[in-house]
């Protein structure tokens, strides 16, 4: 036989051994799914309370194919913690803070929690679901590992007080305000001219209560929560920031799921998101109630007062130009509704 008939039928043949092993196509997880949510939120929450009635509505689209527990409180970890279990399979499916999600993907995906992108309730949601705002979170995440299904509403993020309200970047000036640990919202408030003091969540209350800090900003949930306003009294409805709660899996999981099954589980909670965003807006006004029956005072700022605050924050603009990019600080800005 000819040499080099037979150097390219050995060839092939190498070739076809090697198919099964090293060109296969991924393993596609089939049912049923087991679907482990952890948070550190509250059990008492609706961000909870609408994850676990996403076991009930895969349950009736696709019984028996999906198996979901649902983890509250930080009982599988902090948010550092689960974030990395969505690699090694101890979780599936993650939601907290975009500020602490962001963190693992690098300044781009930060640009959500830029501050007075959003200004209202209404303006988020156009942004986020209308003008392409959760298509852009998503992107900065993919090259991370990470994809993002939707995002839960954890409310519009204000300020809440021992001393006094913050009408204006004169009321600003000078006060301690506990922020989360990253540079955007450590940016944000010197800005304003505060004295940003990043503690750990659970250092809050006790640096509160013994007036280490004079202030703290995050949403009215949060406030409810956990009592804030019978220790800081004066609740200032700044919206600042809208920072929402992104629902995230690893990248890598998600698309081993089989493609039936994954339409299912998006399209639940895309469902599940919704509904959650729909009540916990309208629990807002109930919690401002509640603060006001136990001697809490709330002051709504005026469009001007609101324009000053904006004002006071463009320089952190200019700074994440020059971290993110213009190009990252300009896709988000070109979301805000006209």
């Amino acid at each position: 036989m000819n040499p080099k008939r037979v150097g390219a039928l050995v060839c092939a043949v190498l070739f076809l051994a090697c198919v099964p092993v090293g060109c296969a196509a991924p393993k596609r997880i089939q049912a049923p799914v087991m679907i482990k949510i952890a948070h550190t939120d509250s059990a008492t929450r609706s961000t909870h309370l609408w994850s676990v009635w996403l076991g009930e509505y895969l349950e009736e689209r696709a019984p028996g194919k999906f198996v979901i527990e649902v983890y509250p409180d930080g009982e599988l970890g902090d948010t550092s913690e689960l974030i990395a279990g969505l690699k090694d399979d101890t979780v599936n499916m993650v939601f907290d803070l975009s500020s602490v999600v962001a963190a693992t993907a690098g300044p781009e995906a930060a640009c959500i929690d830029l501050p007075y992108l959003y200004p209202t309730y209404e303006a988020w949601l156009a942004g986020t679901f209308e003008n392409g705002g959760l298509e852009l979170f998503r992107d900065s995440l993919k090259d991370y590992g990470y994809y993002c299904i939707d995002m839960y509403y954890n409310g519009m993020r204000q300020v809440i007080s021992r001393t006094g309200f913050y009408r204006n970047p004169d009321d600003v000036k000078g006060q301690k305000i506990r922020v989360a640990r990253n540079l955007l919202n450590i940016e944000l408030w010197q800005a304003m001219g505060a004295y940003p003091a990043p503690l750990s969540w659970g250092q809050v209350l006790d640096a509160l209560e013994k007036g280490q800090i004079d202030a703290l900003d995050h949403s009215l949930g949060v406030f409810n929560d956990f009592d804030m306003h019978k220790i800081a009294p004066y609740i200032t409805l700044t919206n600042h920031a809208s920072s929402p709660f992104p629902i995230i899996t690893s990248l890598e999981w998600i698309q081993s799921l089989d493609s039936g099954l994954r339409k299912i589980l998006e399209e639940g909670v895309h469902e599940m998101a919704r509904r959650q965003r729909e009540e916990e807006r309208a629990k807002e006004g109930e919690y401002l109630a509640h603060f006001r029956s136990e001697g809490a005072e709330v002051e709504e700022l005026t469009e001007e007062e609101i324009a000053a605050l904006m004002q006071a924050v463009q320089p952190v603009y200019d700074t994440w130009r020059e971290i993110a990019g213009e190009k990252a600080v300009e896709e988000w800005i070109a979301t805000v509704p006209k």
